[in-house]
């Protein structure tokens, strides 16, 4: 009987072991005060983690990819390829100026040739004093170009409805009296810019206007909008009116499709 009571103790002690090994918290029903001491000198048992990789079967063949992406080109690869090498303005704000210069013969001559000796830079003027003298006016050429006329024939017709100046008003600018002693009428005004640019001007009378109106000047150049404005002088010379006598002034503006319209009259003294 004793006999199998220790067989059983044993049989016992080795399932503690057993827990105590492969859990992590053990079996608390089968622990004792005095188990784990009994268990870990009757058994020593370690567990081990391992990894394990799954087997490849044999006709699976492993794809390795070395060169992945080397048929990428950027937009600037392209476009250098596609240009033969020449650098681009567009690819970059960057272009260098070459430092040398075609000679017009088939050759080339260095920038060197371009210096204080020879070229405009030589025009007088030594050491300190040389940029002074290439800045100067000294020697500056002027040439009077006659200035472009397109010859288009302008006929001068009173606006409709927009008068820039009228006698009716009373305004004595184109209400005029007739001065005995000057045999004439005369009257200045001024016409403000109106245009974003310069503009060329021609002046004169409407065909139903009596003879003996004139202004000056007949043609000339507006400043543009902020500018100086520009002086008319209107005169009537016709001898002395029997009753009143309008004159209609139209200044044009040809390239800008422009006009603007004055009448004026001349009454006797």
């Amino acid at each position: 009987e004793n006999m199998s009571m220790g067989s059983r103790s044993f049989v016992l002690l080795g399932l503690a072991a057993a827990a105590e090994a492969f859990s992590p918290a053990g079996l608390p029903g089968l622990r004792s005060p005095g188990t784990a001491l009994h268990a870990g000198a009757a058994c020593n048992v370690r567990v081990r983690k391992a990894l394990v990789a799954p087997k490849m079967q044999s006709d699976d063949e492993p794809k390795v990819i070395w060169d992945a992406g080397a048929d990428f080109k950027s937009d600037s690869q392209r476009m250098k390829e596609a240009t033969g090498g020449m650098q681009m303005r567009d690819e970059s704000g960057n272009v260098d100026t070459p430092d040398y210069f075609d000679d017009n013969t088939g050759g080339v001559m260095g920038a060197g040739s371009t210096g204080f000796k020879d070229g405009a830079a030589a025009a007088g003027g030594t050491g300190g004093n040389k940029l002074k003298s290439m800045l100067s006016a000294d020697n500056t050429e002027v040439r009077e170009v006659e200035k472009f006329k397109s010859g288009k024939e302008v006929q001068f017709v009173a606006h409709k409805w927009k008068i820039d100046g009228d006698f009716a008003s009373g305004d004595p600018t184109f209400a005029l009296a007739y001065n005995v002693a000057n045999k004439a009428a005369v009257s200045s005004f001024q016409v403000e810019p109106n245009s974003m640019t310069y503009e060329d001007f021609v002046a004169g009378f409407t065909d139903d206007t009596p003879p003996g109106w004139s202004v000056e000047p007949t043609e000339g150049t507006i400043e543009r909008r902020g500018g100086a404005p520009q002086p008319f002088t209107v005169k009537y010379a016709g001898g002395q009116p029997d009753g009143p006598t309008p004159g209609t002034l139209v200044i044009v503006l040809p390239d800008d499709n422009f006009s603007w319209t004055y009448k004026f009259q001349v009454s006797p003294p």
